[in-house]
């Protein structure tokens, strides 16, 4: 009969900490990354939005043009109040012939991994009022 050695499992606990340990810690990082990427992303993507919203008005306005630094300024405010975002840029077009106005806004972000830019585009209808087609007809 051959004799059994007891196994010796001294040692093994700090392997597997060596192992799960790094791999705990990149994806708390990877989150942390994540949020602050969200964070930049949606400041970018609200600023954009009120300064469409405020866009928007041009539609029974005589020059519409004069709306769009107006508008740039808004966005670029909301921008930098939330925070978020370093280097906002702003740019805004109004397209007659669709009626539909576009805001970009853009800006960097620091982050722990480093600097990443942030660029959200938002779309709508210009706001024009047309009166109901039956309004007026004596009915």
């Amino acid at each position: 009969m051959g004799t059994s050695r007891p196994r010796d499992d001294r040692g093994v606990s700090a392997i597997e900490f060596s192992v799960v340990v790094p791999i705990v810690l990149l994806l708390i990082f990877l989150t942390i990354q994540a949020g602050f990427w969200m964070y930049g992303r949606n400041s970018a993507q609200s600023a954009a939005r009120e300064g469409v919203s405020y866009l928007r008005l041009a539609g029974e306005h005589v020059d519409p043009e004069s709306f769009k630094l107006q508008a740039e300024k808004y966005a670029y405010g909301y921008a930098t109040k939330i925070g978020g975002l370093d280097g906002v840029e702003v740019d805004s077009d109004i397209d007659a012939e669709t009626g539909k106005v576009t805001m970009t806004v853009s800006g960097s972000m620091d982050a722990p991994a480093g600097t990443w830019t942030v660029t959200q585009t938002v779309t709508a209808t210009l706001e024009k009022f047309r009166p109901d087609a039956g309004y007026g007809d004596g009915d």
